[in-house]
């Protein structure tokens, strides 16, 4: 199963409903949708999908706020996951702005990517040492991705034991 939060959240904002403008007025201005509505997304997600406890699950793009980790830690206690692996894939600001800006999104202009890129190391990365510190739960693992993607896909497997 592969959860992605911007692709959740972009299909809130196609809603034809109060909900569906207001989330794609945060969206289109490089907002942060509130808690309360990304970890509804988040756990509904999670409770349409998850049937049998056996599925491998791939979180994408959440949490991505300190009071966000701690819906996902409620939510790795719910459906016993014992271990979970944090993939933290680096590359530079202006990588990411390379690579976003010809996915011609209309929330990808450079000066939203650089606004979300600004934003996420002041409230994304200090999750990752609550991450290092909870260590019988979570494992970090830092990949870089400047590279050609065979390689980076090929690091990414191998910290979650699919060689």
């Amino acid at each position: 199963m592969h959860f992605e939060m911007g692709k959740n959240l972009r299909e809130l904002a196609k809603r034809p409903d109060y909900t569906g403008t207001l989330s794609n007025d945060i969206l289109v201005g490089g907002g942060l949708v509130p808690y309360a509505i990304s970890c509804s997304v988040f756990a509904s997600y999670l409770i349409d999908n998850i049937k049998t406890g056996e599925e491998h699950l791939i979180i994408d793009g959440f949490p991505r706020t300190a009071d966000q980790v701690s819906a996902l830690d409620s939510a790795m206690d719910f459906f016993k996951r014992e271990t979970v692996t944090i993939v933290a894939l680096n590359i530079s600001g202006e990588e990411a702005v390379k690579r976003l800006l010809p996915r011609g999104r209309n929330d990808d202009t450079e000066e939203s990517i650089r606004k979300r890129l600004e934003w996420s190391r002041e409230q994304t990365m200090p999750n990752i040492k609550w991450f290092r510190d909870h260590n019988h739960r979570y494992q970090v693992a830092e990949v870089f991705g400047e590279r050609p993607i065979e390689e980076v896909q090929a690091d990414i497997r191998k910290h979650l034991g699919f060689n």
